[in-house]
C-alpha cells in the first residue's frame, strides 16, 4: 500500500489546541469520504493522541495528512523533531503518557519514517468501506 499522494493536508501551529482543530480536520474528511461509525471514533482519538505528541515533543508546526486506499485509511502527523516516539509505562492514575500505547492497541498498522527535516507518525485504521467516490491519482 503506498500513500505517496495524500488527499488532504493541513498545517497545525504547536499549540495545544491543535488537537481539537485535527480533529475537527479529520472528521470534514471523513464526512466527505462518507466514513461512518467506529472507525471515526478511532480515527479522531488516535490522530488527537499524535497530534498532542507533536505538539509537546516536536516543538515545530505539525503537518497532519489523511489518504485512502480502499477500505484503509492512513493518517500521518509530521514534525521537525527526528526523535522516535517512545511507548512508557504510565501510572494508572496519570493524565496524560498514552498516546503511543493507543495507537499500538487501535491502529491496525502504525511506524515512523524520519528524514533529514523532521519524521512523521502514522497509523491505518481500516474501515467497512471503499472510498463512495475515486480518489484521484498523480503518476510520479
Amino acid at each position: 500500500m503506498s500513500f505517496s499522494e495524500w488527499s488532504a493536508e493541513t498545517t497545525l501551529a504547536p499549540v495545544p489546541m491543535s488537537s481539537r482543530t485535527a480533529r475537527h480536520f479529520v472528521a470534514d474528511w471523513c464526512i466527505t469520504q462518507g466514513i461512518i461509525g467506529d472507525p471515526v471514533d478511532t480515527l479522531l482519538l488516535l490522530t488527537a493522541e499524535v497530534v498532542t505528541n507533536a505538539v509537546l515533543h516536536g516543538r515545530s508546526e505539525v503537518s497532519l495528512r489523511l489518504g485512502r486506499v480502499g477500505p484503509r485509511v492512513r493518517v500521518g502527523v509530521g514534525d521537525e523533531n527526528t526523535r522516535l516516539p517512545l511507548r512508557r509505562e504510565t501510572d494508572p492514575d496519570a493524565l496524560n503518557g498514552r498516546g503511543m500505547a493507543l495507537v499500538e492497541a487501535l491502529a491496525d498498522a502504525h511506524g515512523v519514517e524520519v528524514g533529514d527535516l523532521g519524521k512523521t507518525v502514522w497509523f491505518d485504521v481500516t474501515t467497512s468501506s471503499s472510498p463512495v467516490r475515486p480518489t484521484a491519482r498523480v503518476s510520479a
